[in-house]
């Protein structure tokens, strides 16, 4: 069952959609932290498929829109990166709200630079999520793979407020000064360090956004005892989901929505 909702944020409401499985007992859920630029369905439905595969093995999953994205009535200056923090930290408790949801079984993934929010998120509840997954994630410390956004965009941040980013696939991205020095200032990598749950850290070997070597870094900066890293053979940052041929998205929801309901 597919349920829309709205959470209360300190600026803005968070637009979310609960999808949850017809069973009896108390299930597990699942954080789906969607990407810079992108929204809760994430491309090509990417989010939408994992919460279905979810919702078969007995697991619910909540899919939101960060500020000024999807159907987020705040504006895109709104975006920050510990904004989206805080986002993330409303779906939570919003979960532990939820009777149905087994509060003990509780885990997270992050698409690109969702999994560098779920990085820092995870680092704040280090014993209290059970299981997290990176998908192409972008978790380096420091501005890491947004270097050229700052070399090209920072001084017009500075100067204006915000910066107007040339997406070519959809609307122009703004963002502000704000955006640019927390993701300068923060180090998920770090807070990678603190947690003690699972982790499952997946790229590809044709990722041309994200050095694929990355995902061993995220599974290794782990301290659980679960640390697991995939390099899938020829797929690119999305998996090529956007392909006529979708049999690497596929695989990574299967085999991903699998380890989830091992590990949750």
């Amino acid at each position: 069952m597919e349920e829309k909702v709205s959470i209360k944020s300190e600026l803005y409401d968070i637009p979310a959609i609960l999808n949850s499985p017809n069973i009896g007992e108390k299930y597990p859920a699942i954080i789906l932290c969607h990407g810079t630029g992108s929204f809760k369905d994430e491309v090509g439905n990417l989010f939408i498929k994992l919460s279905e595969s979810l919702k078969e093995r007995g697991i619910a999953s909540i899919r939101f829109d960060f500020a000024g994205c999807g159907e987020s009535l705040a504006k895109q200056q709104d975006l920050t990166f510990y904004g989206e923090v805080s986002d993330t930290e409303k779906i939570y408790s919003y979960l532990l709200d939820c009777h149905k949801i087994d509060s003990k079984r509780i885990g997270i993934l992050g698409f690109s630079q969702g999994a560098r929010v779920m990085a820092e998120f995870i680092g704040k509840y280090p014993e209290k999520i059970k299981a997290a997954v990176s998908w192409s994630g972008a978790c380096h410390n420091g501005a890491g793979v947004f270097e050229g956004w700052f070399e090209e965009f920072y001084e017009e941040a500075a100067r204006n407020g915000y910066a107007q980013i040339p997406m070519y696939w959809r609307d122009d991205l703004i963002l502000s000064k704000k955006w640019f020095d927390d993701i300068r200032d923060s180090n998920p990598m770090d807070s990678l360090s603190k947690y003690k749950g699972a982790i499952l850290a997946v790229s590809g070997s044709e990722d041309e956004l994200v050095p694929f070597i990355h995902s061993k870094e995220i599974a290794s900066a782990c301290n659980g005892k679960i640390s697991e890293y995939r390099i899938i053979d020829n797929a690119n940052h999305t998996f090529n989901i956007l392909e006529k041929d979708k049999a690497f998205a596929d695989k990574v929801i299967k085999d991903t929505a699998d380890w989830i309901a091992i590990n949750i």
